[in-house]
């Protein structure tokens, strides 16, 4: 029999004044805190590897008129299998060149907007190096990106000087001023150079509205707003479904959409159906799939409160919630399992997930998710205080969220490998391997080292884990909303911003020395 021990709660506290955050301690459990006896494991596989359906991430967007306090809420799941090591950027901005490896692919109207220069905004970047479709970013006008696998039929190559893949994210971190733009900058990019993925979907948000932009496999591209009094969700296949692109309000795409599905024997005009972008584009067996139906079933259910009669072929993208939504209802999402938790047998593949640790009963949160965000994008603030990123550096059933407000100008000690976000963008694929025994010190080691310890134990450790966890986020929340309180209103004047920024950057430095030390 295996059993888990855990140190006792302690009582978190922030006191906040001055300017000057000091910690107490933190009740959350560090790494050193689990520990388990076994007399007879029958799980001891290696996780390296396991996604083999090709079910990666998640995505939720909801419209500002959906949620409690009125801000645009974004949230995402980062689903890899393999060695991952997450490092955090800040990138004050500039007139910097592109300097990654190859050089990264910028859309001419981009190139002669900035005259030439490059120019690039202030931006906060996940990065997990070598990694060409895992990274987030928020920039400093609120504009935040993620994205999710979604294959096409497309077998056709369509390229130019190799097509754009990393680039999306890159360019829009570094150019996009609205969400909005985002979606120009990303379909004119596939459009110039072709994407050379089989498909994606690019979520993208700020402080006013919310956009997905689902892209194919060379230059077919097709996006649409997210209402603002809807909510959508995103599994890993394309979720749009009508195309009106003479509503350019609400869609954006390649004039030949319907066109060229048609010259592909994917769309029949003479069938009286209604264009369906989705059954057109998508690769059948995405659709198919037992693991994106039931994961997008579950998200619907919560977010309308009520059954969902499932028709994949059907489905419309967007919903109406039950409910106003908070930030904690998308990590209560973003942590959706597929069932209680109980005891099983020895590990097999399950065919609805494809992963091999069925002790921890993945679903949207799953044994691959290597990093989970939730952007709160608050329009009435000023957008240094406004925009938060909230992020949970592993699976949100086992970590909490920590706030990195977009005005912060350092992370925290350890978080970044290198000490330039330039230097990283140059090395972000070649330097990609033996990641731990490179950097041995750097503190996304400690949530890796928790999980490993708890995943063979989930069975005895999920209920302690989920009544501490959320104990220790509430607290956080509670200690975020003073310091919104202590930041100062107008960051006009200097004295003002630098005080804001010293409280933003020890706020969440002291968090994670809590949770880490």
């Amino acid at each position: 029999m295996k059993k888990v021990s855990f140190v006792s709660t302690m009582c978190l506290s922030l006191v906040l004044a001055g300017g000057a955050i000091l910690a107490s301690s933190m009740g959350w459990l560090k790494s050193s805190d689990v520990s388990y006896e076994s007399s007879n494991s029958v799980y001891s596989a290696d996780r390296q590897g396991v996604d083999i359906t090709g079910e990666n991430c998640f995505a939720i967007i909801a419209g500002k008129a959906t949620t409690v306090d009125g801000s645009v809420l974004f949230g995402h799941n980062e689903d890899d299998s393999g060695e991952q090591m997450l490092n955090v950027y800040i990138a004050p901005e500039g007139n910097q060149p592109a300097v990654t490896d190859g050089g990264l692919k910028i859309p001419a109207s981009v190139v002669n907007a900035r005259s030439k220069k490059r120019y690039n905004g202030k931006f906060i970047w996940c990065e997990f190096p070598g990694m060409s479709v895992a990274d987030a970013a928020i920039n400093q006008w609120g504009v935040a990106i993620a994205s999710d696998g979604c294959n096409s039929r497309e077998d056709r190559d369509d390229f130019t000087d190799g097509g754009i893949l990393y680039d999306v994210r890159i360019n829009v971190a570094k150019y996009a001023r609205t969400a909005r733009e985002a979606v120009k900058i990303i379909g004119e990019a596939v459009e110039q150079f072709g994407y050379k993925g089989s498909g994606r979907t690019y979520s993208v948000a700020d402080p006013e509205e919310g956009w997905i932009v689902s892209v194919v496999k060379g230059r077919h591209w097709v996006a649409q707003r997210v209402p603002d009094d809807k909510v959508m969700a995103i599994p890993n296949y394309y979720t749009i479904t009508k195309v009106d692109l003479e509503d350019t309000e609400n869609f954006m795409g390649s004039k030949d959409i319907v066109d060229y599905a048609i010259s592909r024997g994917w769309y029949d005009p003479h069938s009286r159906q209604e264009f369906n972008f989705r059954m057109a584009y998508a690769d059948p067996a995405t659709i198919e799939r037992s693991g994106n139906i039931l994961r997008h079933k579950d998200v619907i259910e919560y977010i309308t409160g009520a059954p969902c009669p499932y028709d994949q072929y059907s489905m419309q993208p967007m919903f109406t919630p039950a409910k106003k939504l908070s930030v904690q209802d998308l990590i209560n999402m973003l942590s959706i399992h597929s069932g209680p938790v109980k005891e099983v047998g020895p590990p097999t593949r399950e065919p609805a997930r494809g992963h091999l640790n069925p002790r921890h009963p993945g679903r949207v949160c799953t044994d691959v998710t290597i990093v989970s965000t939730i952007f709160q994008l608050r329009r009435w603030m000023p957008r240094e205080t406004g925009c938060i990123m909230w992020m949970c550096p592993g699976r949100p059933c086992v970590e909490v969220y920590v706030p990195w407000y977009l005005g912060m100008t350092k992370s925290p000690a350890g978080w970044a490998r290198y000490d330039d976000w330039q230097e990283a963008e140059q090395h972000h694929f070649s330097d990609a391997k033996d990641k731990q025994k490179n950097y041995p010190e750097h503190p996304y080691w400690n949530f890796t080292t928790r999980w490993k310890n708890i995943e063979d134990n989930y069975i005895y450790a999920a209920e302690h884990i989920s009544k501490t966890k959320l104990n220790t986020q509430q607290d956080i929340f509670s200690m975020q909303q003073e310091l919104d309180k202590k930041l100062p209103s107008k960051l006009s004047k200097s004295k003002n911003r630098k005080k804001a920024e010293d409280m933003m950057n020890q706020f969440t430095a002291d968090i994670y020395k809590m949770m880490i030390l």
